[in-house]
């Protein structure tokens, strides 16, 4: 899928590791997902605009480890304002999303809003959401895999 290789460019520098168990700060967003499997990690991407998603130029970032059933990390530090979530399940933990010959996802992967996925990745403004720097949860749904 178009745009999907940026979610396979997460920095393992520019991530912040989750505080699972951790104290729960004003500027937290957590994020629950649904996975199927308790296999690999999570690896989510936080993007503030059309640009920076295109360039895939995170603004910060999260990983934790999938668990069946909800899986749960956090993007902790974050200051109001307008963003979108890309993530995905990195089943083999290579950290990167893996694709077919045409390009299309073959790990889950989702977005923030779970827009509905055509051919190529959403665009910025079927997933963004507003965040006003209290704490808020988002449920996101795994597409593919």
């Amino acid at each position: 899928m178009k745009n999907m290789k940026k979610l396979k460019c997460l920095p393992v520098a520019m991530i912040l590791a989750s505080g699972f168990g951790g104290m729960v700060f004003a500027d937290t967003l957590t994020l629950r997902i649904e996975t199927s499997s308790n296999t690999g990690t999570l690896r989510a991407a936080v993007y503030d605009s059309q640009k920076s998603f295109d360039a895939g130029e995170m603004v910060t970032g999260s990983i934790g480890p999938a668990i069946q059933g909800t899986s749960v990390i956090t993007v902790e530090n974050l200051n109001p304002g307008t963003y979108g979530i890309a993530l995905y399940h990195d089943l083999n933990e290579n950290e990167e999303l893996d694709t077919n010959l045409f390009g299309a996802p073959n790990e889950p992967f989702g977005f923030s809003g779970n827009p509905k996925i055509g051919f190529s990745a959403p665009k910025f403004d079927d997933f963004k959401f507003e965040f006003d720097g209290e704490p808020q949860d988002l449920n996101i749904t795994l597409n593919g895999g």
